[in-house]
């Protein structure tokens, strides 16, 4: 679908393994940085439009919803990047991985549903492994509505000998999917409880720190920025001092001065990561103060 030394499109802060795909198989990254303002994430069109008008660029990969930021992005928007890549004979790659992951009561929007040409120009990868908790069995799906480049995915799941899943890996999801809305329902309640109870809790004992509002994922990015002296160590003395194991945001691009905290775990694990946080956070402040850090 493209070829060696082409640049690939990413919006920046995104999935860091999107950096190591692209650089690994001899693309190059091209990112396009998401504005960050007042704690809402949104799209640079005329930043996008200029890279994908790039005539080295062949694919823009979309994380819908988003990782790290959480965000779903409405149909407006998805249709806006499925034109402009159509303009500029773009191939989207949608990674919806995350899409069973919402805020109850609220759905997203599969990029091939938006329009024709956002269908027939673009590969949509999904997978149970986030929901139902079965990367282990390493399964996947994807999705090409084009019946040619279809064919050229095939070919090359088969040339690259990924498309050989072992019988767990075929059977496994087919339960999920069948049987098991009912959890994945309740999931979602606690995951979005869980995120409210860690938002609370920062906004009240950490108020340096700032959640960013999320829809989707159970992944929370947390805006470190007002905090002071250089950032890019933050994430390695939370751990050294805590053991609390918390993603630096630069791995994401774009990220500096962001934490990456996982919120899918039981209530209690999760209050004792925040008071952790905490702590942490406090032993930096002093730390600064003190002319040590």
């Amino acid at each position: 679908m493209t070829t060696i030394a082409e640049k690939i499109v990413v919006m920046t802060p995104c999935y860091n393994i999107f950096f190591n795909s692209i650089v690994n198989n001899g693309r190059n990254v091209l990112e396009s940085r998401l504005h960050y303002e007042d704690g809402v994430y949104s799209i640079d069109q005329e930043d996008l439009e200029e890279k994908l008008a790039d005539p080295q660029t062949s694919m823009l990969i979309l994380c819908n919803p988003h990782n790290p930021v959480g965000k779903i992005w409405d149909r407006e928007t998805l249709e806006r990047i499925g034109e402009l890549c159509f303009k500029h004979h773009v191939l989207v790659l949608s990674d919806e991985i995350h899409c069973d992951i919402t805020r109850p009561g609220m759905e997203y929007i599969p990029f091939a549903s938006v329009s024709e040409h956002c269908k027939n120009n673009s590969i949509t990868c999904v997978a149970p492994t986030k929901t139902f908790n079965l990367a282990g069995l390493q399964t996947a799906a994807v999705i090409v509505p084009d019946a040619a480049m279809r064919h050229r995915v095939n070919r090359g799941l088969n040339t690259d000998e990924v498309a050989e899943p072992n019988v767990f890996a075929a059977i496994a999801p087919i339960a999920a999917f069948d049987r098991g809305r009912e959890w994945l329902e309740e999931l979602r309640e606690y995951l979005w409880e869980n995120r409210k109870a860690a938002e609370d809790f920062i906004r009240e004992e950490i108020p340096e720190l700032r959640t960013v509002s999320a829809d989707a994922t159970y992944l929370l990015w947390i805006d470190c920025n007002a905090l002071p002296g250089d950032l890019s160590e933050l994430a390695e003395f939370i751990r050294k001092e805590s053991g609390l194991y918390v993603c630096d945001g630069r791995e994401y691009g774009n990220g500096y001065g962001f934490l990456r905290m996982n919120l899918a775990c039981r209530r209690e694990l999760l209050k004792e990561g925040l008071e952790r946080l905490k702590r942490s956070i406090h032993s930096y402040r002093k730390g600064i103060s003190n002319g040590i850090i």
